[in-house]
């Protein structure tokens, strides 16, 4: 069976070794086969510690209504947690396009650069606007 999505991270260390940032970078299709390839590994990555995450959008090639469910739920999970995802998508129109169209953009912080992505998944704020205590 041909790979149609892959995942890896990237995490940005503290000068203590601890984890500062993680960067969760998607490619490919996220299709019903590409979310069945990546979805266990997404879950993992994003929603089991309360960490800032970056989810790299930008090689992306197709995002189907699974893919958005995917990256809400893992989203919020994280929001629950105290940690705070943003979407980076650089200058990919197709997947601005597909998820301004859901919404998402509301809930979740959408940037197209990466140091802007950064500064946006370090800052204090849940995902639904409000401020943490």
């Amino acid at each position: 069976m041909t790979q149609t999505a892959s995942i890896r991270s990237d995490d940005v260390l503290e000068s203590d070794g601890a984890i500062k940032l993680r960067k969760v970078i998607l490619s490919g299709r996220l299709d019903m086969l590409g979310m069945e390839e990546i979805a266990l590994k997404l879950t993992s990555l994003t929603a089991i510690k309360p960490l800032p995450v970056i989810l790299d959008l930008r090689d992306v090639s197709f995002l189907a209504s699974i893919g958005i469910r995917s990256i809400i739920s893992s989203a919020r999970a994280l929001d629950q947690k105290g940690g705070r995802m943003v979407l980076l998508l650089g200058t990919n129109e197709l997947v601005k396009a597909t998820l301004e169209s859901t919404g998402i953009d509301d809930v979740i912080p959408m940037v197209s650069d990466e140091d802007q992505a950064e500064r946006d998944a370090l800052a204090r704020g849940s995902i639904d606007g409000a401020t943490p205590a």
